[in-house]
């Protein structure tokens, strides 16, 4: 056994603050890496054959199968959390302060006038 204690490794010096316009170009990466995803999940959504009963699978008449149920978990993952978010990603990604503000004034016009 060795007489000596064991060694903590040094913690990494803290990373710098990030700047607006290095986190939009995260939130851009992050965007296309997004749609690499629903590129795939289109192709498989594409490629796997439907059962011939998938109406009735669907309406409840008969219990999922596998390949209905992947098809539904991949139409509900794009249109309710990957499409979504690209969208909001792509908006974060370009918008200004400008346009933020324009917005502001627009939402408390909305608010204003009933």
């Amino acid at each position: 056994m060795p007489s000596y204690a064991k060694s903590i490794p040094p913690s990494p010096p803290p990373s710098p603050p990030w700047t607006v316009a290095f986190a939009q170009v995260a939130l851009g990466i992050a965007a296309r890496s997004i749609l690499s995803a629903v590129d795939l999940l289109e192709r498989v959504h594409a490629g796997l054959p439907e059962p011939p009963d998938l109406a009735d699978r669907q309406e409840g008449r008969k219990a999922y199968d596998q390949t209905t149920d992947i098809l539904a978990t991949i139409e509900c993952v794009l249109a309710d959390n990957l499409r979504p978010a690209v969208e909001a990603l792509h908006r974060s990604a370009q918008i200004t302060d400008a346009e933020l503000e324009a917005q502001y004034r627009e939402w408390l016009q909305r608010r204003l006038d009933p």
